[in-house]
């Protein structure tokens, strides 16, 4: 009598249920995707849909209460505020993904060009990393933003530019700590160059390393985005940014303290949740963290 073998699912499986087991469980991960999730999905609906037209001013409608039609009230325009921080939501994550993508297209080739060609060119790319750090970043995206002029575009090259040294050396010291794995000496002692060797072995092994590193620095995108459009160097009118919505109401914080409250509720929770984003992530996908996650 035949019996049929049971069938087991392949192993990736098993690593995958695992993580997911181990996320339900950290508390860092889920209260973080949670908010992180809630920002991403109020900016793709603002796409779409608004509750009001943020376009449309009407002074008959100013600093109206909180209603069945406008959900947070309206602000010294007669804008509805909601619509708002909606359109603010699109605004930082749209820079903070491309700031935050800047820096690793260009700072990851660096750092891994560094750890793998050892000697003159990796000093110049780490010094010059140590150059750009030596200016705080929202100092550095203040003068860049002064000399080419506010503007989101300027304002996403500007928070760009201090994402790379950052990802240059998270990708050279990752890089350096598997120099010496008994997996790249095989792949040298088979005849693979160097290119190969980073391709193939390098970046995957690293990946972790680059994903929490990536999730931190949106919620430092988020935050120099809402500086620089306060400062009035970033996002322009009539595009409605967190940060600018901040700075219109500082004029109004004495009888409508409202209009700061709001702007300055979603930037805490949007940095927040991607804080707690990556700081969970890095428990979950770091090997010798994955003990202490509850």
């Amino acid at each position: 009598m035949n019996q049929e073998l049971p069938s087991y699912p392949p192993l990736a499986s098993y690593d995958e249920i695992s993580f997911w087991k181990k996320a339900l469980h950290s508390r860092s991960f889920l209260v973080g995707a949670s908010l992180a999730v809630l920002i991403v999905i109020a900016g793709v609906m603002s796409l779409f849909w608004t509750p009001h037209s943020i376009d449309v001013l009407s002074v008959t409608d100013r600093l109206q209460p909180i209603s069945h039609d406008h959900w947070f009230g309206t602000d010294q325009y007669g804008r509805d505020i909601f619509s708002m921080l909606m359109v603010g939501a699109r605004t930082s994550i749209i820079v903070a993904l491309v700031a935050v993508g800047i820096g690793m297209c260009v700072g990851v080739p660096l750092g891994l060009l560094a750890a793998a060609k050892r000697g003159f060119l990796e000093e110049m790319v780490m010094r010059t990393n140590d150059l750009i750090f030596a200016f705080p970043s929202l100092l550095s995206a203040v003068l860049i933003t002064s000399i080419f002029g506010p503007g989101t575009i300027n304002a996403v090259i500007a928070i760009g530019i201090f994402n790379i040294p950052v990802f240059a050396r998270v990708a050279r010291g990752g890089a350096l700590s598997l120099s010496g794995r008994e997996f790249l000496l095989a792949a040298r002692l088979s005849g693979k160059g160097s290119f190969l060797i980073t391709l193939e072995h390098v970046i995957p092994n690293i990946a972790n390393l680059l994903i929490v590193q990536a999730t931190i620095q949106l919620s430092l995108a988020i935050l120099a985005e809402a500086g620089l459009s306060y400062l009035g160097l970033g996002t322009q009118p009539p595009v409605a940014s967190w940060g600018r919505m901040l700075y219109e109401a500082q004029t109004m914080v004495a009888f409508a303290p409202q209009l700061a409250l709001y702007p300055g509720v979603a930037i805490i929770l949007s940095v927040l949740g991607f804080n707690l984003l990556g700081d969970g992530m890095r428990d979950l996908l770091d090997p010798k963290m994955r003990r202490r996650v509850a």
